[in-house]
């Protein structure tokens, strides 16, 4: 059931009242979801700042301990299969590595199967520290989505699916353009 609280206009509203009336070809309900999507994205990039500051992390350290606690346990990669995941260079690579290292939140450990190689693996802070922040990101996250019913969840979430993929494939592995990406 709708309430008068979800049929108040916000000021992107009005801003698609210019656009209607400054750029008539304009697909008005494409570009304000668009726009939603984008300002929702703004928010949540925000929302996850804000937690990663609580916790002492930055997004970097979350994103390399999040790509090794993907792979589930025991949690290790090459620092050449993390720097491909994470699409950074050897030397950007190296340098995040040696400033988690420095503070405690990975090890480098020997390569049992290659005596050349490295694995890296989160420590027991690094763990901590990535759950942590984890846990704090989804209660806000929970919070947020909380102005919507178990059902509107569901429908949103199949409708973005299929936005998703209206895109062409390739964009789903293209290197990232987010500031994270780069050191």
């Amino acid at each position: 059931m709708k309430t008068a609280a979800d049929e108040q206009l916000d000021r992107l509203d009005a801003k698609l009242e210019v656009w209607k009336r400054e750029i008539p070809s304009l697909d008005v309900a494409t570009e304000a979801i668009v726009q939603r999507i984008q300002t929702l994205a703004r928010y949540f990039d925000r929302s996850m700042d804000e937690t990663l500051a609580e916790f002492g992390m930055d997004r970097r350290a979350y994103a390399l301990i999040g790509d090794l606690r993907y792979l589930g346990a025991p949690y290790r990669m090459s620092p050449g299969q993390l720097g491909e995941s994470m699409h950074l260079s050897s030397g950007a690579m190296t340098a995040r590595l040696d400033r988690l290292e420095e503070a405690g939140l990975i090890r480098r450990l020997p390569d049992p199967n290659d005596r050349r190689g490295t694995l890296i693996e989160p420590t027991d802070a690094g763990h901590a520290a990535w759950e942590r922040c984890t846990g704090a990101q989804a209660q806000r996250e929970a919070l947020i989505a909380s102005a919507l019913s178990n059902d509107e969840k569901e429908i949103l979430h199949g409708l973005l699916r299929r936005l998703m993929r209206a895109f062409p494939p390739e964009y789903a592995s293209m290197k990232k353009h987010h500031p994270d990406q780069e050191d």
